[in-house]
Order: structure tokens, then sequence, then C-alpha cells
């Protein structure tokens, strides 16, 4: 009985609708578009990417309180040999005048700071020099990695050893030549004028510190600062037939100490190029793009074909982008290890930076991520997100487009040689750009 009832009601249900007029209005638009639009979403990870190498012209390693020392040579890129110069500020001195005094050693103290670049399993020598020129800061206050001083040929010290930078031996003495010790305890004893603080520079103007040629493959750094860096000159006073130990610490002037970084491309990818060219397309040093600290590369990269997008419909809006930047294997290992601390800068048609790749919130320049495979080397990669930079690219012509510039921090570039290697499109490891884009009503 209950389905009879059930099976009317639907007959009668289904009659009044097909005899009810239409409530449409025709001459209302809401909807059309949504109905006629064709949407897509869209991956693509196969934008092409050009990449140059640029170089910068001064890199200032003045005041950094870091030094430099060794070589390291590159697998792609050359030799770079660092070397240091060092100038002392007056120490105080209070000796009674009545006393012999007489020199045990003078040791140059060097501090590891624990980075390094290269094998430090394999023993390093270094030769001291005493500088026969001051070291003077140019007109702006900086000294660069391609500044000298003249000093003299004949060493006053030289060492041999194999390097603990990360264990318990934190510092490094090399013992000098006693007659620098005598010639100035003599000066200093006597309260000689010629120490005092407006012409101690003419008396001893500082020492330069040679990494060995042939007996060093290894990049050391080392601190100096108020505290670190010393000369001293350990002596001993005799009176009434005892002796009393004494230290002379002479502190360097960290504002004057620098750097000096030569680069060798002798048997490089970059033999082959004048050193006054300052820009290196990628099909040029074979399909590469290379940044360098210490003697002042970067990368720069551009998105030349990024408008193609705007063409594939009457509407296209970026979700999402993100740049990888896949390292080429080979050219880092244990001895010349990997970062993320890299960051991308805007530039414009004049290589000026315009502004930086920042985080989500926009308030910080954005540091790459290091995603490491020990496993499978080519899926080592670093990567940023870039959907705002994509977003105000896109549709952008002439002057109005950018690209972006890799780059170390501004402290890695005058204390490091930190490097990395990339590739273009035809490289062996390209850099991938992925967007995730829509497209609303397709041509």
């Amino acid at each position: 009985m209950y389905k009879a009832i059930n099976l009317i009601l639907l007959l009668v249900f289904t009659l009044f609708i097909s005899i009810t007029p239409s409530c449409y209005n025709e001459n209302n638009t809401l909807g059309n578009d949504l109905i006629s639009t064709n949407f897509r979403s869209i991956f693509m990870d196969t934008s092409t990417v050009t990449v140059s190498t640029m170089k910068i012209d001064s890199v200032d390693t003045s005041g950094k309180e870091v030094i430099l020392l060794g070589q390291y040579k590159h697998p792609l890129w050359g030799m770079l040999k660092s070397s240091t110069y060092i100038t002392y500020s007056v120490p105080g001195y209070s000796t009674d005048i009545d006393k012999i005094v007489v020199v045990d050693s003078v040791t140059l103290v060097l501090d590891y700071t624990g980075s390094y670049v290269g094998d430090t399993m394999s023993y390093q020598t270094y030769h001291v020099h005493q500088l026969t020129e001051k070291i003077t800061l140019n007109d702006y206050g900086y000294l660069y990695s391609h500044s000298t001083v003249a000093y003299d040929p004949q060493p006053v010290g030289s060492i041999t050893f194999r390097p603990r930078p990360l264990g318990a031996e934190d510092k490094l003495e090399i013992i000098l030549s006693n007659e620098i010790g005598e010639d100035l305890l003599e000066r200093f004893h006597y309260r000689d004028l010629s120490v005092s603080s407006d012409r101690f520079e003419d008396v001893f103007k500082g020492l330069i510190v040679i990494p060995d040629a042939e007996q060093t493959d290894c990049m050391l750094s080392f601190s100096v600062t108020d505290a670190t860096g010393t000369m001293v000159i350990y002596y001993h006073s005799i009176e009434d037939g005892e002796d009393t130990p004494y230290e002379l610490t002479f502190t360097p002037d960290a504002t004057r100490q620098f750097n000096h970084i030569d680069h060798i491309r002798e048997g490089s990818l970059l033999e082959q190029f004048n050193e006054t060219i300052t820009e290196f397309p990628s099909e040029q040093i074979g399909n590469r793009g290379f940044g360098m600290c210490g003697i002042g590369y970067y990368t720069n990269l551009q998105i030349p074909y990024l408008n193609n997008l705007a063409l594939q419909g009457e509407q296209v809006e970026i979700e999402q982008a993100v740049l990888k930047i896949y390292p080429e294997p080979g050219t880092y290992s244990d001895f010349n290890e990997l970062t993320g601390d890299i960051y991308l800068y805007i530039v414009d048609e004049n290589n000026v930076v315009t502004n930086a790749v920042t985080d989500y919130l926009g308030t910080q320049v954005q540091s790459g991520t290091l995603v490491k495979d020990e496993v499978f080397l080519e899926n080592t990669y670093i990567y940023f997100d870039v959907s705002t930079f994509i977003k105000e690219e896109l549709g952008a012509t002439g002057v109005y487009k950018h690209a972006l510039r890799v780059v170390f921090g501004d402290e890695d570039y005058t204390t490091t040689i930190k490097n990395l290697t990339i590739s273009d499109q035809y490289g062996q490891s390209p850099v991938v750009l992925e967007i995730l884009y829509s497209i609303y009503g397709s041509y």
C-alpha cells in the first residue's frame, strides 16, 4: 500500500515540474564565464635558463679579522693561492732598564678558525718575511685581494706542518729569527724613541706569510684580532743571578691586515681568456657557470622565454615557481664542501642590483636550501622559492626585464674561497625552473 502511495506522489511531482514555466532570466549573464572558460593547471620544468659568469673588479679583504693561507686547485677553475699581510701595534713595556734582558725566542702565533679547503692530511709549508713598506689603506679605507706591499725576499721564519684545524691543537706557532726580537727588545728596553707610537712602523713595518708553491695544497683560515695573530718575543731578565721570564706581545692592527689572493688560470677552462675579460657566457666555458669567493666571481641567470607562457591563454597566472640549482658532481667534495648559504639578487639590464629574492614574509633575503643526496650526487640541489619574482617578471619586456644573480654572502666573498659550479641547459647539471601555472581561456 505504501509503495502505491509513493508512486502516485512521484507521478504528481513529475507532472508539476513539466507544466511549471522556467524561472531563468535570459538577460542574466552571471556564470557565463565560468561555464565557457577552459581552465587548466599546468606544471612545467623545461624553461630555458641561460647562465653567465661575471667577475667583480675588486674584492676588499682588509679588516675582516680573517687570515687565509695556502693554496687550493679547483678541478675546473685553476689554482688559488693566498698570502697574508699583518702590521702590528706598539706594545707596552715595563721591564726595569737596569736589568739585563736576553731574547729566548720569537714566534708568530696563528689561531685556527676551523675553516679550510683542501687536503689537511698532507704537509703544508709557510714562509714568513719582513715587510719593507708600510701597509696603507687606500682613500676609501680598503685593501683588496690584488693589493701588494713590498717585502724582504729573505725569510725570517718557515714551518712545515700537518694542519689540525678541527683538533685540540688550535694554534700554529711559527718560530721567527731571534734577530727581530733582539733588535726590537733592545729598542724597547732602552726606551728608544724609534719605537714610540708615531715612529714604530719606521722600524718594524710588519710581516707577510706566504705558502710554499711546491709543498702546500690546502687553504687554511686563521683569526686575527687584538688577541689572535700575535707576534711574541719571549725573553728573560738577569738580576742577582736569577732569571725572570717575560713576554712582549705585539697585537695586530686588524683594520690593516689583508689577504692577497692570486688566481693562476694555467691549465684551467679560463686559461684561454684575457685577464681583462669580466663576463663568461656558459657556452664559452663548457656550458657552465660558477661563483668563487675571494676572487669575486658570481653567476647570472636569465629566463629569456618566460613570456611564452602568456601566449597560452587569455589569462595566465603563476601559482608557484621553484628554482633548483644543481652543483656539478666532481666540483665539490669533503675537501671543498657545498653550502646552502647562497642568495639570489635581482639585477636590471645594466647588471645593477635592484632587489633581492626574499622569504615568504618579504622581510629577509632568502637563503638557499641545500638538499643533499649522498647516494646519487646528481640529485643534490639548492632550491629557492622564486614565485614572487616569476609573477612580477611575467609580461615584462625591454628595460623592464630582470635577471637573477647567484651570490654567496658578503662575508664569505671576502673571507673564504667557497665556490659553486653549475650548468646551463646543455651541461651536465642544468639549472631547473619548476613553474606551476593556471590558464584561463586557451587559444
